[in-house]
């Protein structure tokens, strides 16, 4: 396993940091099915899954369970569990660009993973939407709530993005860079960009991902673009979001590529 460093406001931040912080989430997120989903429907999908034991288990078994019960409540009960919040974000996101007029709000890491292959990274991280990877694109961080890679090639997102009290949903062009702000960067090669946008087309925002090689480690750059007017607590939680979502696809891009 590589020895991941992320590194937020430049102060390092040890895996052991970022992994507290995504077992904050998973607790969050495994008390939000129960609350919206009641004792009967959890053990419908999932009958040995006993809630209190994975709150009080380590953070491998809590992953393993929220991906159970992702995957097992489906698309259309994913939808139905977070009509609300999502009815509710999209508003609130339209109204943000239009208040932002023009102005980004960036969360900004880099992360440093020694042993690791920019290239061969890229390349496995861009085959999840190809292949419609849904397990290792939701398994990477407890707010993910569904990841898929759609017919036309963009990627759909349903994710609680920083510190937002709700989650969101979006899609990821990543054939489009034309609205982002951030510009790529001369020295990190390797762009993985796109906008963020809603079923008619309207943005919100967008990702630039910038990756390269340096002294035998992966060194990556990630910027996501929230509209300007983006409380700065959440821009500044997404950090985390970030460190956790990247460190641990790196880690299965590595356990997957070594095979």
């Amino acid at each position: 396993m590589p020895a991941i460093t992320s590194f937020i406001d430049d102060r390092a931040v040890a895996r052991s940091d970022v992994q507290r912080w995504e077992a904050g989430r998973a607790k969050a997120v495994l008390r939000k099915f129960v609350s919206r989903l009641g004792t009967r429907a959890i053990a419908e999908i999932a009958p040995d899954l006993n809630i209190d034991t994975v709150l009080a288990a380590d953070l491998d078994t809590q992953r393993a369970a929220l991906v159970t019960l992702k995957t097992g409540l489906g698309h259309a009960g994913i939808y139905a569990m977070l009509r609300r919040d999502l009815a509710t974000s999209e508003k609130v996101s339209r109204v943000a660009v239009a208040a932002s007029r023009g102005r980004v709000a960036r969360s900004v890491i880099r992360v440093i993973a020694p042993g690791c292959s920019a290239s061969a990274f890229a390349d496995w991280f861009n085959n999840l939407v190809v292949v419609n990877d849904e397990v290792n694109m939701i398994d990477a961080m407890p707010d993910h709530y569904l990841l898929r890679g759609l017919p036309d090639g963009r990627q759909e997102v349903v994710e609680t993005t920083g510190g937002s009290p709700a989650p969101t949903r979006f899609l990821v062009d990543y054939t489009t860079t034309d609205t982002l702000s951030t510009p790529a960067d001369p020295d990190y090669p390797i762009q993985i960009a796109g906008q963020a946008l809603l079923d008619d087309g309207f943005v919100i925002g967008g990702v630039r991902h910038q990756l390269r090689d340096r002294d035998g480690a992966l060194e990556a750059l990630l910027t996501v673009e929230f509209p300007g007017l983006t409380p700065a607590p959440l821009v500044a939680a997404h950090r985390w979001h970030l460190a956790v979502e990247f460190g641990n696809w790196i880690i299965a891009s590595q356990s997957q590529t070594d095979r």
